[in-house]
């Protein structure tokens, strides 16, 4: 019975991991056309200083685009630096709240343990509870 459970359920894990690549490959299958520089500048309605131009354009915003996102990034770090110190006091004060708990817990367990030593050895001896 094992045995057909384990068959079954390894043809249901096949069948759903080639319907998703069958599905990927469609996508992935299309080749990126990467225009090389010998294409463009054999391009006869461009002159070299219009294509100069238009690729500087191009490094420009592409200097943007990583201006900006380093920027983002460094905004997004400062947020975190600065819940950083809340997070570790409210974690130093969990965690001295926690310590105390359990001092008081084993304090308290101490003293269960010497009232109830007490209270059977008074019912050992036949003296009365105090």
């Amino acid at each position: 019975m094992k045995f057909l459970s384990i068959i079954a359920s390894v043809t249901v894990l096949l069948s759903a991991s080639l319907a998703m690549a069958q599905q990927a490959t469609p996508e992935s299958s299309q080749p990126m056309q990467i225009q090389s520089p010998a294409a463009t500048q054999a391009s006869p309605s461009l002159q070299p200083s219009e294509q100069s131009g238009q690729q500087m354009q191009k490094m420009d915003k592409m200097a943007d685009s990583v201006t900006k996102m380093s920027e983002m990034c460094q905004m997004m770090m400062q947020k975190e630096m600065a819940g950083a110190r809340c997070k570790m006091v409210a974690g130093i004060a969990f965690s001295v709240v926690l310590f105390l708990d359990l001092l008081l817990l084993v304090i308290l367990e101490i003293q269960w343990i010497i009232y109830w030593s007490r209270l059977w050895k008074a019912q050992k001896s036949g003296r009365p509870i105090p």
